[in-house]
């Protein structure tokens, strides 16, 4: 695992900081662990937080051909938990991350899970779940332009809005250095196209109301990209009674670039009733 301390644009593979019960920050599809440096920043006073870029994502180890999908994914993920030495840990997932979060749920490496604005929440073959495949193929072409275009592009606000105003309620609040990185990201993002027929091949999150571990659904008010409507509430339905639900006020879909002391307060908080509730 190659590792940046400094949270620096460079492509690393994951910013590890602090010290404490161990923390996984995992991002959302065809980002980077870019997005969570300031949380990890805030939270590494208390946990040993590593935020990981996923496999198959810029500067992440490569994900195979025959792996594509969000069980290849958390495979890859298992095996950096493994040269961690952790066993279980505390997983926060935004969107993508959030999804292979409750994999690593059913597979027994979860301590708690902070779920934010988390992916496969619609139902099969939904027009939903078309909808969102086909923006992400629109969004391609612009992705492609910048990786030719290269840094040039990736500061550009012009190139940057279309993208940032999918991640964001108000792109003002995303600073020039974050949304360059969102661009490196996605313009880099090696399994963008390929891991669309995956994603439909395996379907929506299934056997939520199996789900054990110390859960918060953290739902950002202005997410227009996973509406409540279409993605969230069949997970609100499904998922136990003990899942806690938190609001995020004022943010869109990845609320790390917007507010990220308000990301790291409420994990802060969904720590302490995850660790509270474990104590005999």
């Amino acid at each position: 695992m190659h590792v940046n301390h400094t949270g620096a644009c460079a492509p690393t593979s994951a910013n590890r900081s602090g010290s404490g019960e161990p923390l996984l920050l995992l991002h959302g599809f065809t980002l980077s662990h870019h997005v969570w440096h300031e949380v990890v920043d805030n939270l590494a006073s208390d946990y040993d937080v590593v935020a990981l870029t996923m496999p198959g994502h810029w500067g992440g180890p490569r994900l195979r051909l025959r792996d594509l999908g969000v069980a290849g994914i958390a495979d890859g993920i298992e095996h950096e938990l493994d040269t961690l030495g952790w066993q279980t840990c505390h997983v926060a997932g935004n969107s993508l991350g959030g999804q292979v979060g409750f994999e690593l749920e059913r597979r027994g490496r979860v301590r708690s899970l902070a779920a934010i604005n988390p992916a496969g929440g619609w139902t099969r073959f939904s027009y939903a779940e078309i909808r969102m495949g086909l923006g992400f193929i629109a969004q391609f072409p612009l992705a492609a332009l910048v990786r030719i275009l290269g840094e040039r592009a990736a500061t550009h606000r012009r190139f940057q809005r279309p993208i940032i105003g999918n991640c964001s309620r108000d792109t003002d609040k995303v600073s020039r250095d974050d949304a360059a990185n969102v661009m490196r990201a996605v313009s880099h993002c090696r399994i963008y196209l390929p891991i669309m027929l995956a994603f439909l091949r395996d379907g929506p999150l299934s056997h939520l109301d199996l789900v054990t571990a110390p859960t918060t659904l953290i739902l950002s008010e202005f997410d227009t990209f996973l509406t409540r409507a279409d993605f969230m509430q069949r997970l609100i339905d499904e998922l136990p009674d003990t899942v806690a639900e938190v609001a995020l006020p004022g943010v869109g879909h990845i609320p790390m670039l917007e507010n990220p002391q308000g990301v790291a307060a409420a994990l802060r908080e969904h720590l302490r009733r995850a660790t509270t509730s474990a104590t005999p």
